[in-house]
């Protein structure tokens, strides 16, 4: 039993990675944060990392602050730079020290010569420190969850809302798990059950099937106290790498039949309920009819299914807008659109100036742009700080932006792809929401939350990258997987992961007995 005050290193690397978007994830797109200035994050974020701070300093642990870099959601990370991240990160381990690691990591990034960098890192953390070192995780909820990362760590848990809102809380759960590994308190063991299966649809956990599986596992671990935590990880649908899918994570308190047979159980419920996985999303031209129709009900926010920069798109999509022109409706719109060409364009004619300018459509394949007749009203470098409440507190950036006034459509121009489920994307730019019939935000989940008191949301189902039909994307790594292909998959195997306990239960696969499962009845 620890007697002094736990020691407790702390570090971050977050993005998530699309792998069919083309441009690499580079140095800066990332916000990177050390030493005071990664503290403060618990005063002024809503992150992972935040939660796990305010429990560490609640508890009277001593922190070692290791490094923070957080990047939007886009292509694959270049590899160089994650190779820097880590080699700092596991620098700050080997000074030694410390009683335990608390991570916070997306789950679901790549880089453009690594398909499981997270796992990376946390085995060449627990090769420094030992197995004497707890190390804990806490994931998005889409994380990609590899054998790597469960070997390595002690535990890893995930959010458990989309759009997420617990980040805070699954945090405060990481630090709360780490403590008390160190203290002696709990054992971790984590059973593991994978489901060869993307989601077509019905996404949010807030209803439909995710609810009640989200409503198992909550009754799961009121039953049995031994459990510790159950998450459900639906992956991020664009990143085409091996053994991906639905990913059930049960970490129990030194009890592996109990959490295998949780983790058994939610794991085939996921593949018994895959066909109520469905979309139906409006088109744009519906859409735009529902808000010319109901008035009293503006602003409303569009969100962007297809180009869900959130999703890891480039942001180009100019469908909305091309509609917009076409039926020259007499709406006044916002629409976000990343396009670096014509923001150099505008910067170059200035402000008050009268511009023709293609926008969108150069960035993601297949799509064309739009030419525009419009007015330079504002230059700005594009730096910004999340409203939240997803990531509340957090810088952002935009890159260097324009807003472009063409006719009723005012244009946010970034040379970035832009965070613009949050309102502060585009009130940081001098853009009054509140004057708008409909805000068009690349999002598809987390808008709903920042915009709720300010507009009436709405799903769009728009072409572009991060809408997902079956035979349209093209998958190569992640194949054979249910709804691309016909798979054949009778139960879930369950694999046990463990530093500490027991000693002897072996780290390899074995199908849990379904008459384990009638332990929950």
């Amino acid at each position: 039993m620890l007697q002094s005050a736990p020691r407790v290193m702390v570090a971050r690397i977050y993005q998530e990675s699309h792998s069919f978007n083309p441009a690499l994830t580079c140095v800066n797109d990332f916000s990177i944060e050390r030493g005071d200035d990664l503290l403060e994050l618990e005063v002024r974020s809503t992150s992972i990392l935040s939660g796990i701070l305010r429990r560490l300093q609640k508890e009277g642990a001593i922190i070692t602050p290791a490094l923070s870099a957080m990047a939007r959601p886009g292509g694959p990370v270049e590899h160089s730079l994650f190779e820097q991240l880590k080699q700092e990160i596991v620098s700050v381990a080997r000074r030694g020290g410390v009683d335990a690691i608390a991570l916070e990591l997306h789950g679901a990034m790549a880089t453009d010569c690594l398909c499981d960098p997270e796992g990376d890192l946390l085995a060449a953390l627990r090769k420094e420190v030992g197995k004497g070192v707890v190390i804990g995780v806490g994931l998005d909820l889409h994380a990609h969850v590899t054998d790597a990362m469960l070997q390595a760590a002690d535990f890893c848990i995930a959010c458990k809302t989309n759009p997420h809102a617990d980040f805070p809380e699954t945090g405060d759960k990481v630090a709360e798990l780490v403590l008390a590994a160190v203290r002696g308190e709990a054992g971790p063991v984590t059973a593991c059950a994978r489901v060869p299966m993307l989601l077509p649809g019905a996404l949010e956990t807030g209803s439909g099937p995710l609810a009640d599986l989200h409503a198992r596992s909550r009754h799961w671990i009121r039953q049995h106290p031994s459990i510790l935590d159950i998450s459900i990880c639906n992956t991020m649908t664009f990143l085409d790498v091996p053994n991906s899918g639905q990913t059930v994570l049960a970490v129990g308190d030194c009890d592996v039949e109990t959490a295998a047979a949780a983790a058994t159980e939610i794991a085939g419920l996921i593949w018994q309920r895959r066909f109520d996985f469905k979309v139906n999303l409006p088109s744009i031209d519906r859409v735009l009819n529902m808000v010319v129709a109901h008035p009293s009900r503006r602003p409303f926010v569009l969100g962007d299914q297809g180009d869900r920069v959130i999703a890891g798109t480039p942001g180009d999509d100019n469908a909305i807008l091309r509609r917009l022109v076409e039926r020259k409706l007499k709406l006044r719109a916002v629409v976000p659109i990343t396009d670096p060409e014509a923001v150099r364009a505008a910067t170059a004619a200035g402000i008050g100036a009268e511009v023709t300018l293609p926008v969108g459509g150069k960035l993601t394949p297949g799509l064309e742009p739009l030419v525009v007749n419009g007015k330079v009203v504002n230059l700005t470098d594009g730096r910004f700080k999340l409203r939240g409440p997803f990531m509340a507190g957090q810088t952002s950036s935009l890159g260097e932006t324009a807003v472009i006034e063409a006719g009723r459509c005012t244009l946010l121009l970034t040379t970035l792809a832009g965070l613009t489920q949050d309102p502060a994307a585009f009130t940081s730019q001098g853009i009054d929401l509140s004057q708008q019939d409909l805000i068009v935000s690349k999002s598809g989940f987390h808008f709903k939350l920042s915009f709720e008191d300010i507009a009436t949301p709405v799903v769009v189902g728009t072409p572009g990258l991060s809408l997902y039909k079956p035979g349209i994307v093209p998958f190569r790594a992640k194949r054979p997987i249910w709804p691309e292909d016909d798979v054949i998959f009778d139960a879930p195997k369950v694999k046990i992961f463990t530093q500490n306990y027991p000693k002897e239960t072996p780290q390899s696969s074995s199908a849990i007995p379904t008459s384990s499962c009638t332990r929950a009845s």
